[in-house]
């Protein structure tokens, strides 16, 4: 399924809960980052949840594949 579909669903339904995330980095990335998603149309926040729920789901696969290899192996 598709996560961001499944994110979206919980937000209209006001289930999913919001938290603010802070990180550090150079100054002079955040403003290289800001300046190459408004090139494209984007915002900078919108780019990286998008980042984060194709982590996790990656991930996700990722886990289940390596389970699905050691069913086959023993």
């Amino acid at each position: 399924m598709d996560q961001g579909w499944n994110k979206e669903n919980k937000e209209k339904k006001g289930d999913l809960k919001t938290v603010r995330l802070s990180i550090e980095i150079p100054e002079h990335i955040r403003d290289e980052f800001r300046d190459a998603v408004e090139k494209n149309g984007k915002c900078m926040k919108d780019v990286l949840r998008q980042y984060m729920q194709k982590y996790i789901w990656k991930q996700s696969e990722l886990q289940r594949n390596r389970q699905k290899r050691r069913q086959n192996i023993g």
